[in-house]
């Protein structure tokens, strides 16, 4: 592992490492408030007409599958819940941060969002097969999957020659990326992850999984979160959802995933429900991207 100072003095370097706009930010302290009622989140969001207009357009998507119309963003906050919208405005806002359409050999941008959004699906579907309590919910769990591996496209973005070269390195040698980065950079996209979270101040339940999806047992603040991102990350690779068909996939940790208390049973019925579902995730992936 690379010496932490080391790592922040070469990521400190990079210029123009996006910040969370202060819309977001507010949207993710407010949705926490006791007192917060629905016009209030509407009235942040409405400040930003790019980001309304596509939070309109995710809100009346197949996506969520609401019966009727949503017309206002009062209205998306009221019938969605605090909640989704926080991962609705969350998500839109890291997409335009990162925008899929920038080209490389090495690394599918399109792939990759597709297999975020995906991890955040299998992690919600897998809520719903637990049988041990855990304090989250199913929208947290769809959230930490979707930014999971946002160190990646940090990487790839400011960190460019590093990341192809642990690319490289992976493919030449058979090992997972995230074994690869270690051995070829002395660093990894989780510890990337990491800083960026510090500068994001995302919750405790966010930056687990981002920081510890593939180590689970090393999470001393909401491990679970982040052994069930590692599952449904796992997952990804096993259903061929990667940035490419050849990827290698990470170390499984069986005895963290087991104390989640999923049933072979139950992991049948999400990669059924994710076969049913994967024209949605290409819809959100889309109109994330502004393609819809």
């Amino acid at each position: 592992m690379a010496d932490p100072k080391e790592l922040r003095t070469k990521i400190e370097c990079i210029a123009n490492v996006p910040t969370l706009p202060e819309i977001v930010r507010r949207v993710m302290r407010i949705v926490h408030e006791p007192t917060t009622s629905a016009k209030d989140v509407a009235f942040i969001i409405g400040q930003d007409l790019a980001l309304s207009a596509k939070v309109l357009r995710l809100a009346n998507s197949a996506f969520y599958g609401i019966p009727r119309s949503i017309t206002s963003i009062n209205n998306a906050v009221v019938v969605l819940g605090f909640k989704v919208i926080s991962t609705i405005v969350l998500g839109l806002t890291v997409f335009d941060m990162f925008p899929r359409d920038k080209k490389s050999a090495l690394f599918n941008r399109t792939a990759f969002w597709r297999h975020c959004t995906s991890c955040g699906a299998i992690s919600r579907f897998l809520v719903e097969q637990m049988t041990m309590f855990f304090p989250f919910d199913a929208e947290e769990a769809f959230c930490a999957g979707l930014l999971h591996d946002i160190g990646k496209v940090v990487m790839e973005q400011y960190l460019h020659d590093d990341f192809h070269k642990a690319l490289r390195f992976a493919k030449s040698n058979k090992m997972s990326l995230f074994e690869a980065e270690k051995e070829s950079l002395g660093y990894t996209h989780t510890e990337v992850a990491g800083w960026l979270t510090s500068k994001w101040e995302l919750p405790a339940n966010l930056v687990a999984p981002l920081v510890f999806h593939h180590r689970p047992s090393k999470a001393k603040d909401c491990a679970d979160m982040a052994t069930l991102c590692h599952y449904a990350d796992f997952l990804c690779y096993e259903l061929k959802l990667t940035i490419s068909e050849d990827c290698i996939a990470p170390f499984l940790d069986h005895a963290q995933v087991k104390r989640l208390g999923i049933s072979e049973h139950g992991l049948e019925k999400v990669k059924i429900r994710l076969g049913e579902e994967l024209e949605k995730i290409d819809l959100f992936c889309d109109i994330a991207a502004g393609e819809n």
